[in-house]
């Protein structure tokens, strides 16, 4: 009897921390401002801070997204390695696999960002590893990120769908918002700015204006939104 309760108790204790961990994996404080700041010292700063190999793998995968709005290829080719065998490792742990799957094909369209031969190599990679993720994670607000960033910026030859970026980022933001998994969460504050992208682009600049006025409610320091984005969808 003693010994089933105590399997009883470290079961509940483990579906906690898995609770927890999902719930609280996007509230590392440095991850959040790296981000904000699009700051590589701060994602260097994020990836030692963090709590758990989750955290480790997302500030990872943060500072390789930042790698590719300076074009800084030298410390994405220092990173991606690290950065793929951290998601390898988290795969079979419990509740990550879909989110692994989407960051994994979010990372394989970066390569082929930065080497556009690799395509015939990585584009099938890539699909099918955001097929996996949406069919293992299809209430994961970081899946439909992906999902939407994957739609947006593939040529519609090869098939690419701003109209479905639009229902995919639009997915991932009703998602977090659902999870009340929104403050200091640098992934939502990216599903807002990046729908407000898709909308200018497909010539809503009415809705591009209010939802980039919604994430800087959320962030007034947004400055990606209030010095880039929402300048432009104003012109």
């Amino acid at each position: 009897m003693k010994n089933q309760i105590k399997r009883i108790v470290l079961l509940t204790l483990l579906l906690g921390l898995g609770i927890y961990s999902l719930t609280a994996q996007n509230k590392n404080e440095t991850t959040y401002k790296a981000y904000l700041f699009n700051s590589e010292a701060l994602w260097k700063q994020a990836i030692v801070k963090a709590k758990n190999p989750w955290q480790k793998a997302l500030a990872h995968y943060g500072l390789l997204s930042n790698t590719m709005s300076d074009q800084n290829e030298d410390l994405f080719d220092e990173y991606v390695d690290i950065t793929l065998n951290l998601l390898e490792d988290l795969e079979e742990t419990n509740g990550y696999k879909a989110d692994v799957n989407a960051l994994r094909s979010s990372i394989y369209g970066f390569i082929m960002g930065y080497s556009p031969w690799k395509g015939m190599i990585y584009g099938p990679k890539s699909s099918s590893a955001i097929e996996k993720a949406l069919k293992l994670g299809e209430n994961s607000g970081i899946v439909w990120m992906v999902q939407g960033g994957s739609l947006f910026y593939t040529p519609e030859s090869f098939g690419g769908d701003k109209v479905e970026a639009e229902k995919a980022y639009e997915k991932s933001i009703l998602l977090f918002e659902s999870a009340n998994d929104t403050t200091n969460n640098w992934l939502y504050l990216n599903s807002l700015a990046n729908l407000g992208k898709v909308y200018h682009t497909n010539g809503k600049k009415d809705k591009a204006i209010a939802i980039y006025h919604k994430a800087l409610k959320m962030e007034p320091e947004f400055n990606w939104v209030s010095k880039v984005l929402l300048p432009q969808a104003q012109k």
